[in-house]
C-alpha cells in the first residue's frame, strides 16, 4: 500500500468561521448589548435619584413636624401670658389700679368742639375696631 499523496485542494478555514466585513454580521450584538446595559444603567440612575428624592421628602416632613411643635409651644406661650388673671396679679403687684374717680382735664386754649360725648366715643371705637 503506497502513502496516498497530499491532497493539494487544502481545506479552508474560511469555511468554519464565516469571515465578516466590517463587522456587518456581530455590528447589531453590540447596539443591542450597548442599549441593554445603558438602559440598565438608566434604570439605576433614575432610582437613585427616585430614593434621592424621597430622602429629601422625609426630611422635610421632620422639619415640618418640628415647626409645627414649636408653633404650638409658642401658641400655649402666647396663651399663658395672655392670661388676664396673671396680668392683673402683676398689674396690682406693681401698684397700678383703677381710680375711684374721675378726673376731668381741661387745657387752656383749645375751645371744645361742641360734639355730643356718645357720638364721639362712637367714632373713637369705630376707629379702633377697624385697625388690625
Amino acid at each position: 500500500m503506497t502513502a496516498s499523496p497530499l491532497r493539494t485542494d487544502s481545506f479552508d478555514l474560511e469555511q468554519l468561521i464565516p469571515v465578516t466585513r466590517g463587522g456587518v454580521r456581530l455590528r447589531p450584538w453590540f447596539v443591542f448589548a450597548f442599549v441593554v446595559i445603558l438602559a440598565f444603567f438608566g434604570l439605576i440612575f433614575s432610582r437613585v435619584s427616585l430614593d434621592r428624592s424621597g430622602f429629601e421628602l422625609d426630611d422635610l416632613d421632620t422639619q415640618i413636624a418640628i415647626e409645627e411643635a414649636r408653633h404650638w409651644d409658642l401658641r400655649l406661650e402666647v396663651a399663658r401670658l395672655q392670661d388676664p388673671n396673671r396680668i392683673t396679679a402683676i398689674a396690682i403687684g406693681s401698684g397700678l389700679v383703677y381710680p375711684e374717680e374721675r378726673i376731668a382735664i381741661e387745657v387752656p386754649g383749645i375751645a371744645s368742639e361742641g360734639l355730643d360725648d356718645d357720638y364721639r366715643w362712637a367714632q373713637l371705637k369705630a376707629v379702633l375696631t377697624a385697625q388690625p
